[in-house]
């Protein structure tokens, strides 16, 4: 039996890599399996996809001042439209500042809302 030349064994490593990288499993966030005409609780007009490791991304390159408390200022400065357009509703507490435990409250809120505002579609067609 022959030794298979080095340079064959290369040439045929990126194929291999492939078809190991098909058969992994999807992301943990993805769409989620909502029916036809249904956004799903993430998604809306105004925010789109929601990403919760860019939402944090964002939240610190937003928060110049490094001390956890996110201003409007400093979210108009940098240009973060879903923060600064629900800016009150975030900020509950009238603190003149926001935390990402907040944000992560309000989007839980709207999930909830969604949902309700669903199962009462649900129960009104039964």
């Amino acid at each position: 039996m022959r030794p298979v030349p080095l340079a064959i064994l290369l040439a045929l490593a990126p194929g291999l890599a492939l078809a190991q990288s098909a058969a992994m499993p999807p992301p943990p966030y993805g769409p989620a399996p909502y029916g036809p005409g249904m956004d799903g609780p993430m998604m809306s007009a105004h925010r789109g996809d929601f990403d919760p490791a860019r939402m944090l991304l964002d939240f610190y390159a937003a928060n110049t001042s490094h001390d956890g408390h996110l201003t409007l200022a400093q979210a108009k400065a940098a240009n973060f439209r879903p923060i600064v357009e629900h800016f009150s509703q975030i900020d509950t507490k009238n603190r003149g500042y926001i935390t990402f435990y907040d944000i992560e409250a309000w989007r839980l809120d709207d999930i909830a809302q969604h949902l309700e505002q669903r199962a009462n579609a649900l129960r009104a067609e039964d």
